[in-house]
Formats: C-alpha cells, structure tokens, sequence
C-alpha cells in the first residue's frame, strides 16, 4: 500500500479552512456541485466532482480547527477503491492568518496513487484558490 501526501498553503485563518472540509456548503465550493457532509463521527461525507464521479466515506476524528479524518472510496468502486476503502488524514496549522494544510491518503494500492495524487493537487490547488483574497 501507497499513501498521498500534500501540502498547501491557503491564505485564511483555520476556521474558515475546516468549514471547507466539513460543511455541504464549503465542500461545494471546491471540490463539485453537490455534497453531504454530516461532521461527526461516524457521519456520512460524500462529494461529487464536476464530471458526475461521487466519493462517498464517512467520518472518523474531527477536532475542530485543527484535524479532520474521513474513509474515503468511489461511489461505484473506480479504481479498486468502494466507498470506505481508505482514509485521509488532514491537518491544519494556522500562522499569522494562513493556514498550511498537510493532507495524507493512506490505504492506496501502489498503482492508483498517483491519480490520487494529481486528484489532490488539483483540487487543494482549487481550494487554495476559491480562498485566496479578493476571491469569490
């Protein structure tokens, strides 16, 4: 097994950054057009991207601000992955206004980590975007 690991810098405070990752509403703003996030543990998380593709886990560990855990897996099995197969492990740390994501995907069989990985970097990179100042 493989894990991905990302890190990004995102120009706003941790609490806007954690509703990001655990709100319908946040998810929505970056990573496609519908999503269910019910952030405790146990609750049900599931996003759609932009191409119809739906990621479906649940959550694990949420400490508020500072750590967000979900399984994670597709909706119709891609990859070798069904819903819950792995987990993401995000940690935010904020200095001075900022906040440096470190995202890691663990449970990843060696051949599919790579998309993962540009998966990630795409939309970290969206997500530090829809952040930036001046931002809509």
């Amino acid at each position: 097994m493989t894990l991905v690991e990302r890190v990004v810098t995102i120009a706003a405070p941790a609490p806007v950054v954690w509703r990001h990752l655990t709100t319908a509403a946040g998810l929505r703003r970056w990573v496609g057009p519908d999503a269910v996030a019910d952030a405790v543990p146990g609750g049900a998380l599931r996003w759609t991207h932009p191409d119809g593709s739906t990621v479906a886990g649940r959550f694990v560990e949420l400490v508020p601000y500072r750590r967000v855990v979900f399984t994670y897996g597709w909706q119709d099995g891609r990859f070798g992955v069904p819903p819950g197969a792995t987990t993401v492990e995000i940690d935010l740390s904020e200095h001075d206004g900022a906040t440096t994501l470190r995202l890691v995907h663990r449970g990843l069989a060696d051949g599919i980590a790579r998309p993962h990985d540009a998966g990630w970097a795409h939309f970290l990179g969206v997500l530090a975007d829809r952040l930036a100042p001046g931002a809509s």
